[in-house]
């Protein structure tokens, strides 16, 4: 994901800012702000409901992309059906 000005990212380049969340003391990163700390478990909540409702999983890949997610795969012409091998 890269750097970030989160703490967790940026303690490690500025020395004095603390890289663990205050509230888990876990690395306050991005994939632990937005999957995993309990400081934002309702907005997570509400994003994972709202993410549900239109049939997209709940990752780190999709809270990131979720217009992404929605388009679904990509298939290839192989995993087209073909009319003609029916006859």
């Amino acid at each position: 994901m890269g750097t970030t000005l989160l703490p967790g990212g940026a303690g490690k380049y500025v020395l004095g800012v603390d890289p663990a969340c205050p509230r888990c003391q876990e690395p306050l990163t991005a994939l632990n702000m937005l999957l995993h700390c309990q400081n934002h478990k309702a907005q997570r909540d509400h994003l994972e409901a709202a993410l549900h409702s239109h049939g997209i999983v709940f990752n780190l890949s999709n809270v990131l992309d979720p217009k992404g997610a929605a388009r679904g795969p990509v298939l290839c012409p192989r995993q087209i059906p073909s009319r003609l091998s029916d006859n």
